[in-house]
């Protein structure tokens, strides 16, 4: 290339990056931050409450009550868990690119925290299986909808030096909202009466008999956690963030966002930080969700924690902490980049896991007579694994959306979300299908030692995250130069040999 050419490229590259760089926030406000943080909150509270707490539960129930079998009603249910999160993967990109398109993020957010709120109440209404299980699919869609515009808001409200850190705080104030559906949870089950046990985990459902339904608290459940999300996004209407809106009819929007996103996914796959960026999210993000869907049956069954209470110590000691490392990991994002500060959280989450299959492990069985003597590991080692996962768990989220951030141009940053969304949606139906399948390969084993090889295949999980993510470059230094992605030269060798 001669050298009049370089200089001509160089320029171009320059005036992207002004452009791109004057869409984004040049200063944060505190106060502005901290409302925009409460929609963290409300989002982490629907999660617990309607998705974790009251859907499933309560929708087994329904299926039960009409004549099904629990096998049967589970799996009606995955395939709506399944088509709800492979909806978001179809259409997360293109719903960030009309975002982007339209230069405003805001409205998006508020139009998806309303349909959450409104399904939530809905479920409360009728009591029928499909009615639920519809209004789920809905409800679900909007909250990761709601999550992607949420996330691709931060250039928007903070400046560039201080995005990891203001990022990490909200992550780390998130899980209140988090414990704040338990406490609803249990209130409404003080008020309504304790719903009928249903174990979901897909090895012990031919096992459960049923023999009287109560779902009362979980209907109720619903109508109240509709409420406290309202009152919860209160605080972020008045939030402000950066706009750069366009001239653009809805029709003009939508054609030029199908073109946008056509050249995004171009761009994706000829970049190699970003296929191995969302490779290494599907890998890490798919055992995170196993390892959280299945904290419950792990530590009772495979640790064998000798209370419901001992369980609830280990699981709330994970949360606390998650929030306490939350904001370490912010610190660690701006000093050491998204990339270290990932592999960090893959090794944490590593840790963590090694100590839940220690925890009860039965590991030597002696006969001695009439007497079957077993030697196991002590439960209480599980409270390391919780430490661990604390750790862990406290950063995944936040450093993938950093990763986004300085993966994506500003101006691409919600469709790139979307993308991001595809990994993190497949995973969530491939995970709990995984670890069940590793349960039945273990059964004959046992199940004390079925466990061992479910977690053994989240752990191996963990480690292909981390191989992906240690062959990026990181571009971490020049973002913070005021470069936006494309970062030119990013692959040559001399270039990288100098940082």
């Amino acid at each position: 290339m001669r050298i009049g050419d370089s200089l001509m490229t160089i320029r171009a590259f320059e005036s992207h990056d002004a452009e791109e760089l004057a869409i984004e926030a040049k200063d944060t406000r505190k106060k502005n931050t901290l409302l925009w943080y409460s929609y963290d909150m409300a989002d982490n509270f629907f999660s617990q409450t309607v998705i974790s707490l009251a859907f499933t539960p309560y929708a087994m129930l329904l299926g039960v009550q009409q004549g099904w079998s629990l096998v049967t009603t589970f799996i009606v249910i995955s395939l709506f868990m399944a088509g709800s999160n492979l909806l978001i993967a179809i259409f997360g990109p293109f719903l960030g690119a009309i975002s982007d398109t339209a230069g405003k993020r805001k409205p998006a957010v508020i139009g998806c925290a309303t349909i959450m709120i409104i399904t939530a109440a809905l479920m409360t209404l009728w009591v029928n299986f499909w009615w639920a299980a519809i209004l789920f699919v809905i409800g679900n869609f909007f909250y990761q909808a709601g999550r992607m515009f949420y996330d691709a808001q931060i250039p928007f409200i903070a400046e560039t030096e201080k995005r990891s850190v203001y990022q990490a705080i909200g992550g780390a104030l998130a899980p209140f909202g988090s414990l704040l559906g338990i406490v609803a949870g249990l209130v409404s089950g003080a008020v309504f009466g304790q719903a009928t046990t249903v174990k979901t985990e897909i090895w012990t459902l031919a096992q459960q008999q049923i023999e009287e339904i109560n779902y009362t608290s979980l209907r109720y459940l619903f109508a109240i956690a509709s409420v406290v999300i309202l009152l919860m996004c209160i605080p972020y209407l008045f939030h402000k963030e950066v706009e750069n809106p366009t001239d653009l009819s809805a029709k003009e929007n939508i054609k030029e966002s199908f073109v946008s996103i056509r050249r995004s996914f171009r761009t994706i796959i000829g970049d190699r930080n970003s296929w191995l960026f969302y490779l290494g999210w599907f890998f890490m993000v798919d055992a995170a969700n196993t390892t959280i869907l299945y904290m419950v049956p792990v530590i009772e069954g495979g640790c064998q924690a000798p209370s419901q209470m001992i369980t609830y110590l280990i699981i709330g000691l994970g949360i606390i902490l998650s929030s306490v490392f939350g904001v370490f990991m912010g610190y660690l994002l701006k000093r050491f980049g998204p990339k270290l500060t990932f592999i960090f959280s893959g090794f944490a989450w590593m840790a963590g896991i090694l100590f839940f299959m220690i925890a009860g492990w039965q590991y030597k069985t002696e006969v001695i007579g009439s007497m079957v003597l077993i030697h196991q590991f002590p439960w209480w080692i599980a409270f390391f694994g919780a430490v661990f996962i604390g750790i862990g768990f406290g950063g995944v989220w936040i450093i993938g959306r950093q990763f986004v951030m300085i993966l994506a141009p500003p101006s691409k940053l919600a469709q790139y979300a979307g993308f991001q969304k595809i990994a993190g949606r497949v995973s969530a139906i491939v995970s709990p299908l995984i670890f069940a399948a590793m349960m039945f390969v273990g059964d004959p084993l046992g199940a004390n030692h079925a466990y061992r090889i479910a977690l053994a295949s989240v752990f191996l999980f963990f480690v292909i995250g981390v191989i992906f993510l240690s062959f990026i470059i990181d571009p971490y230094k020049r973002y913070l130069q005021g470069e936006r992605a494309p970062y030119p030269g990013i692959y040559d060798k001399d270039e990288n040999e100098e940082e």
